[in-house]
């Protein structure tokens, strides 16, 4: 399945699989979109597949927007198709309780 963002009002909701071959493209989509925020919301809601490499960028994402005084929000701790992948890397507590 091909990954889409779609952009409504500061929340960014990503539909797909999120794989390591994406990285590159989500991480320079990602660093311009917080260059111009100062608050985004990261929806894995409607991601149907993720390996560890995505769930440790999600990780960095988080961190790379702290360390430059932005809110980052990524929300899907309900998304049971991420759950484990996100517990087994150790980041699920990036994972805002709050859905979108």
């Amino acid at each position: 399945m091909a990954l889409e963002i779609k952009e409504n009002r500061g929340i960014f909701e990503i539909d797909g699989n999120i794989l390591s071959p994406n990285l590159g493209a989500l991480k320079i989509y990602f660093e311009n979109v917080l260059e111009s925020n100062d608050s985004i919301v990261i929806s894995l809601e409607r991601v149907k597949k993720m390996d560890s490499s995505s769930a440790l960028f999600f990780e960095n994402i988080y961190k790379y927007g702290a360390e430059r005084n932005k809110n980052v929000s990524i929300v899907g701790r309900q998304n049971n198709e991420i759950s484990e992948i996100m517990r087994v890397t150790k980041t699920s507590y990036i994972l805002s309780s709050d859905r979108v």
